[in-house]
């Protein structure tokens, strides 16, 4: 690697440390991740800045995303320029994950229910479709979970794949969530190499920047490797689905589509543009990613405004609002397309996205007056803007 290279490597290594010691600040408080005197201690002394001054931790976590983003600008905008490199890319993206992999999960609670159902199927042996955590009032495990009263929404297919890192857990709390960050952080590099191979055929002069939009996103490192949604196996499975379209096999991409709704159940909605897309012989992938990016898009926009009870996708009796780990259905195919008005979009949602958090860093929940205002203003509105504004620019000069 270059000076430079190296430099950007070693910016990349420290800011997600960094990022992976405050995310203790935020373990939950009925959790005792270990025994050791200097574990908890180090613990203790997090969770007093997470806990008990708010206001400071929403203060470093904000820092934190504008020096994230800042240096995601910087990689993106040299490897537009061919200044970095393959190598740089390939380091980069693995050390993120291997850092971040040892992140406690502050921002979400989800993976706790991944676990839990698995645990129904296994210890219990029963059905997390018909079975819910509050059926087991006695596990010491439902003490730091959330949505304990909902049943699985999640595929079938999900549930198997959730039963491998519940199995190399050996039934030890601690062993069994690393092993799902393990298992779900390993579906990113898997998502960055698919990126990389179809713009390999895609667009080869840009293969760099395309895979570097993902790879290196701060949106898809915090949702999928910190906060470990199954979202990100989703986006693998829609990725896959294209991958093969490039490579001409058509019925290994419907098969590909049909196993991601298995896993979340929106790739459905895609299906019929990827059949139309056969049918017509066409070769516009870009045309087939925006169908499929609208869809999906408009879809989640109308569930999340709408606050629309979703079977499979609410959590119990919960309306469905936006979620951020939402633009793993959407985000992952402008790394495709290489379009730079929808790059800038992009990047600003998934700004705002991170950002939607602050109200839950400062206040501890979501419940405060105005919240929810606060939460749909960061996230759409800067977006939509900055896209009606490259629209209109674009009319200008047409």
């Amino acid at each position: 690697m270059s000076k430079l290279e190296k430099f950007l490597f070693g910016s990349n290594i420290i800011l997600y440390f960094l990022l992976t010691i405050f995310s203790y600040a935020y373990i939950d408080l009925n959790l005792t991740l270990s025994q050791n005197p200097l574990v908890l201690q180090f613990i203790s002394n997090m969770q007093q800045i997470g806990y008990f001054n708010r206001p400071q931790a929403s203060l470093i976590y904000i820092l934190f995303i504008v020096f994230a983003f800042t240096l995601f600008l910087c990689n993106l905008w040299l490897f537009f320029s061919n200044k970095i490199g393959l190598t740089y890319l390939k380091y980069s993206s693995i050390s993120n994950v291997i850092i971040l992999i040892f992140a406690y999960p502050f921002l979400s609670s989800d993976i706790f229910n991944y676990i839990f159902d698995a645990k129904i199927l296994v210890t219990y042996n029963l059905n997390p479709y018909t079975h819910k955590a509050l059926d087991f009032p006695s596990d010491d495990w439902i003490r730091f979970m959330r949505w304990t009263h909902r049943y699985s929404p999640y595929g079938p297919l999900w549930l198997i794949y959730s039963l491998v890192p519940f199995t190399f857990g050996f039934g030890k709390f601690i062993l069994t969530l690393f092993s799902f960050k393990i298992f779900i952080g390993v579906f990113h590099l898997i998502n960055t190499y698919i990126i990389y191979q179809i713009l390999k055929q895609l667009n080869p002069n840009k293969v760099h920047f395309g895979t570097a939009f993902y790879a290196l996103n701060p949106l898809f490192l915090i949702e999928g490797v910190v906060n470990a949604h199954n979202d990100i196996i989703l986006a693998t499975f829609l990725l896959l689905s294209i991958y093969f379209i490039v490579n001409k096999s058509k019925l290994l991409s419907i098969i590909t589509l049909v196993l991601g709704f298995f896993i979340k159940y929106v790739p459905i909605l895609n299906l019929p543009w990827l059949v139309y897309f056969f049918s017509k012989k066409d070769n516009n992938y870009n045309r087939l990613l925006i169908l499929n990016i609208m869809t999906l898009g408009i879809f989640t926009y109308i569930i999340s405004t709408l606050r629309i009870e979703i079977p499979f996708i609410s959590k119990g009796s919960t309306q469905v609002q936006f979620q951020p780990w939402y633009l793993f259905w959407t985000l992952p195919y402008l790394a495709l397309i290489q379009k730079k008005e929808l790059a800038i979009v992009a990047i600003i949602l998934s700004v705002g996205a991170l950002l939607r958090y602050i109200p839950f860093l400062y206040y501890g929940d979501w419940s405060h007056q105005g919240t929810t205002i606060f939460m749909q203003i960061i996230t759409i509105v800067p977006a939509m803007l900055i896209a009606l504004i490259l629209l209109l620019k674009k009319m200008v000069k047409f």
